[in-house]
């Protein structure tokens, strides 16, 4: 009996894996089934796939048409210049030139020059519109306030004209690199030994400030001052 019975075990584990495998058939022939729908799905990804290179190149010209914008409205931006040019404008005329009065020897603020002790002092006048520092048309406004003052003292702090008696006017002003020429016609009138230096620096020191140079030449009928007045009787 215990041969009979290890015989039927065998039978019945042979008899269990072939359900097992129907079953596994069974499922595999699903499987199968699902498998052979889903290549029917995959063409609507690819269509979708397809479908968004149309659509990003349809809405691609839009995004272009910004550039295409900022482009146009450039140049109303680059109307800027417009006001720049009025920077590069020449500048205002002057209302005001400078001149040198004398002072007396020690005054503060004065600058000294040969002579016989005395000092330049710097001020203003009031002009007819002449032109910037620079314009040789300041710099015969400059000179031609001097030669209008006809009062020796100059307002109440001790200045002097050294020129109230001369008769001069400018006949050409030039302006080369860092010297101004000055061509004056007429004749500078001297007080004394003490007033020619006087005058030259008065004339020099005007003509420098409203030229803006470094240097002075002045002339009195095509020769220097200097030797114009040392020739006089």
């Amino acid at each position: 009996m215990s041969h009979s019975r290890t015989a039927l075990r065998p039978l019945l584990t042979t008899g269990a894996l072939a359900a097992v495998l129907a079953l596994g058939l069974t499922a595999c022939g699903q499987g199968g089934g699902d498998a052979t729908e889903s290549p029917s799905t995959t063409p609507s990804a690819t269509e979708s796939a397809s479908a968004s290179p149309s659509a990003s190149a349809s809405e691609s010209p839009t995004a272009s048409a910004s550039p295409s914008q900022s482009a146009s409205t450039s140049p109303s931006a680059s109307a800027s210049p417009s006001a720049s040019t009025s920077a590069s404008e020449p500048a205002a005329a002057a209302t005001e030139a400078t001149v040198y009065w004398v002072g007396p020897a020690g005054q503060s603020g004065g600058i000294e020059f040969p002579g016989c002790g005395e000092v330049l002092i710097e001020d203003t006048v009031p002009v007819s519109e002449a032109g910037a520092v620079g314009d040789p048309a300041l710099v015969e406004a400059g000179l031609q306030a001097l030669f209008d003052e006809r009062s020796f003292d100059v307002g109440s702090e001790g200045l002097m004209n050294a020129l109230f008696q001369s008769e001069l006017t400018v006949q050409d002003v030039t302006i080369e690199g860092d010297t101004v020429t000055v061509d004056l016609a007429g004749q500078p009138m001297s007080g004394g030994t003490c007033a020619d230096p006087q005058i030259i620096a008065q004339l020099e020191n005007t003509a420098i400030a409203n030229a803006g140079t470094y240097t002075a030449e002045i002339l009195v009928a095509g020769e220097p001052i200097q030797e114009f007045m040392s020739q006089k009787g």
